[in-house]
């Protein structure tokens, strides 16, 4: 009897500690919904939990096994920086360093991966604390653009690098062209070959004329040249570069730009 008795205790005392408090019910996700608005299929709820809870809320949840999705958004940002910095190195092959960094910036900007995590529909599932909650919490965009770096950071550690870089392209690179529109970085090179292709006439073509300064600081003069004359000069650290100035100034003696 006293073994029953004592039995029936322990599974009480085990049920009770393993029972959620009034703050853990509160996490309530539709997964169907949720997986439908990202386009992404689960199969560890648990990370993407993390990935939806915000700093103001874990706190109420430290008895618990649950953590904020700031170390999920650190590893998200580096992840989406790197799909957008390969994105843009393969479709702008010209564009110089300088340029593909402004680009970058403007792409993984918090204004934009707000937008996109509003379109996601993060807000209705980003799990914050009751003083989010009553200043708004789900339509800030520092809240928005973490979360969705949270769940990038999910993605990728629960099926790798290609299912993170489809998603950002699925879900973030897809306006890019619209996105960078407003942005002052030119391809004067392909303008140029644009240019001439229209024209019918000749590619232009790219000569060394110069360089110099020390090995770790060089400097490179480059000339264009179209019908055998010289149209433009330019001068960069990187030939590429030199050969955008170039490009740049002959548009601008054809009175393209």
């Amino acid at each position: 009897m006293l073994f029953k008795i004592l039995k029936k205790f322990i599974s009480i005392f085990k049920k009770e500690k393993n029972t959620p408090s009034k703050s853990c019910n509160r996490v309530i996700i539709d997964w169907t919904s949720f997986q439908g608005d990202i386009g992404y299929k689960i199969r560890d709820k648990k990370v993407f939990i993390n990935a939806l809870f915000h700093s103001s809320f874990s706190n109420s949840l430290k008895d618990y096994d649950f953590q904020s999705n700031e170390r999920l958004e650190f590893l998200g940002d580096g992840v989406l920086n790197l799909a957008i910095g390969e994105f843009l190195y393969r479709r702008y092959p010209e564009n110089s360093e300088g340029e593909l960094t402004k680009m970058r910036s403007v792409l993984a900007s918090q204004k934009v991966l707000a937008k996109k995590g509003q379109e996601l529909n993060l807000g209705r599932y980003v799990i914050l604390g009751q003083g989010e909650e009553k200043t708004g919490g789900r339509e800030k965009d520092s809240i928005l653009a973490d979360t969705l770096e949270a769940v990038i950071g999910a993605i990728y550690l629960e099926r790798g690098l290609k299912s993170a870089k489809k998603f950002i392209e699925k879900n973030i690179l897809n306006e890019y062209q619209i996105i960078l529109s407003g942005l002052d970085v030119k391809n004067y090179k392909g303008e140029l070959l644009e240019y001439c292709q229209q024209s019918h006439i000749k590619m232009p073509k790219y000569n060394l004329k110069e360089e110099r300064g020390a090995e770790h600081l060089k400097i490179y003069i480059m000339e264009v040249k179209m019908k055998g004359e010289v149209l433009g000069t330019g001068e960069g650290p990187s030939k590429k570069e030199a050969e955008q100035k170039a490009a740049e100034m002959a548009l601008r003696n054809l009175k393209v730009v």
